[in-house]
């Protein structure tokens, strides 16, 4: 593997993720890789936020439509990012 890469493999195309389904492998660039990290952080982040705290717990985050539509946009763009940047290993 060349410096500043990493290897990573994919699922079948059917969606089955189980460890013996691998099909291909790419390599990700260092810098994709550090953003697919950050977008893993940040979607971390959301699912953190909108967890109950308790069953009595009533408060409510108010986060606007237009915040949600931003935050979404940006880590879409940033996984697209990743995707042109991994390469096929031949």
């Amino acid at each position: 593997m060349r410096k500043g890469t990493r290897s990573i493999e994919t699922a079948t195309d059917d969606g089955d993720v189980g460890p013996y389904t691998t099909t291909s492998t790419f390599l990700l660039p260092t810098d994709a890789y550090v953003t697919l990290r950050y977008v893993r952080d940040e979607l971390k982040l959301l699912a953190s936020l909108a967890e109950p705290r308790s069953d009595d717990d009533r408060d409510e985050i108010v986060v606007s439509t237009e915040a949600l539509s931003d935050c979404f946009g940006r880590i879409a763009e940033q996984i697209g990012e990743v995707l042109r940047d991994a390469r096929k290993m031949d």
